[in-house]
């Protein structure tokens, strides 16, 4: 638990150990290195705490040298015993909540014990959502900033009238990068574009490790409509060499009105510069609602314009799952793109899901609504030697494995 020793304070640094251990290990260096040149001169020590905050099955023990909180001490802080909290993974939408909750009981109990100067976390939209209602509870004045994918946009929702410090990432809070480690490698490697979101998380994570392994550079965009835009703007700057648009939900969002969706240009500049490019549908089968607009929704529901099959994963965002007409309709956009261009293009379709939440007993598995924007791709894009479609059964199960 966190050191209550005398003028011992602690800045906590919090994220996923069990997705972000790297990044949060570069964090915290670079945390205690510019506490340790700002405090030399200060009689009162400070100290750097990492608190797990994952959401997975996956446990972690530490994190190098510093001081480390795991997932079910702060869990047990909350619940009152580690088999309570460990009793919860079962069921992903319930631990979420209860992490929440924990972690916000955990920082306000350091505050209250004045032990607490400062919190610094890091996420993507997950993530950040997880951390942001904690953070607010920390009295105004206690220094708190998340590295966020969503610092950009809509982001009432998550500084509300608190003094949180949203700090823009750029790219993906997943795995270290050249523009996070260093930016004078433009021209140094060959370096690929990602799409990702938290329901496709594993499946960039795997083609990730395998470009590494082949000697490519990436660089992960969270698809929050930002995050594309972003890595078009690389694209423009001639920072990429490749594109794999895996996770294409902000085609969704834009053909159906949510929150994080891409500009009508999206992939020009992709087909424009002639830059390869393999895509998939990833979180097609979903679109995002900020909360603020969910008795809109509900009234569409009862006028029976749109189904509405909600999923809450975090406070600030609720997920509805999209139609077979919509699915087609996402198809007709992507299709016309591609058709267009005369670069290298490669689009996957997967046969066993395209997303964590799009397979049997999982809250969004219509066959029929995923078989729709697999049947429209395969009859509108247009087939040639450059532009190819291919079938594909993944070994573990829906797109958040690969094949």
């Amino acid at each position: 638990m966190v050191n209550r020793a005398k003028n011992t304070l602690q800045v906590l640094c919090i994220g996923t150990a069990d997705t972000k251990l790297a990044d949060l290990r570069f964090l915290v260096d670079s945390v205690r290195s510019n506490i340790t040149n700002f405090s030399a001169q200060s009689s009162s020590k400070v100290e750097v705490t990492v608190i797990d905050v994952s959401t997975g099955l996956k446990e972690t023990e530490s994190c190098g040298d510093f001081k480390f909180v795991s997932r079910n001490d702060v869990l047990a802080c909350y619940c009152g015993s580690e088999e309570q909290s460990l009793g919860l993974l079962d069921d992903r939408g319930e631990i979420i909540d209860v992490i929440c909750k924990a972690i916000e009981h955990f920082l306000q109990n350091a505050d209250r014990n004045c032990v607490l100067a400062g919190a610094i976390g890091l996420g993507g939209s997950g993530g950040t959502s997880l951390l942001s209602s904690a953070f607010r509870s920390i009295p105004i004045g206690m220094p708190k900033v998340i590295v966020s994918t969503v610092a950009s946009g809509q982001t009432e929702p998550y500084v509300g009238t608190s003094d949180l410090i949203l700090f823009p990432s750029v790219v993906d809070i997943c795995g270290l990068t050249m523009l996070q480690a260093s930016s004078s490698a433009k021209d140094d490697m060959f370096t690929v574009g990602i799409t990702m979101f938290g329901v496709t998380t594993p499946c960039i994570n795997a083609v990730k490790e395998r470009l590494l392994e082949e000697g490519y550079e990436t660089l992960i965009f969270h698809a929050t409509g930002v995050g594309g835009r972003a890595m078009e703007d690389l694209v423009r700057a001639g920072f990429k060499k490749g594109v794999l648009d895996i996770t294409t939900t902000e085609v969704a969002d834009h053909t159906v009105g949510g929150v994080m969706a891409c500009e009508a240009s999206h992939f020009d500049c992709i087909t424009e510069k002639k830059i390869p490019l393999v895509l998939s549908v990833g979180a097609l089968d979903m679109i995002l609602c900020m909360e603020v607009v969910e008795e809109l929704l509900l009234m569409a529901q009862l006028f029976c314009t749109m189904p509405f099959i909600r999923v809450c994963m975090h406070p600030q965002v609720t997920l509805m799952r999209t139609t077979p007409d919509e699915s087609k309709k996402f198809a007709a956009f992507i299709a016309n793109k591609l058709n267009k261009s005369s670069s290298k293009i490669s689009m996957c379709l997967p046969e066993k899901g395209i997303s964590a939440l799009e397979q049997p007993g999982k809250p969004y598995y219509d066959s029929e609504a995923t078989g729709a924007v697999i049947n429209e791709l395969t009859k509108l894009i247009q087939t040639n030697e450059d532009r190819q479609v291919k079938g594909f059964t993944q070994s573990g199960g829906p797109l958040i494995e690969p094949g």
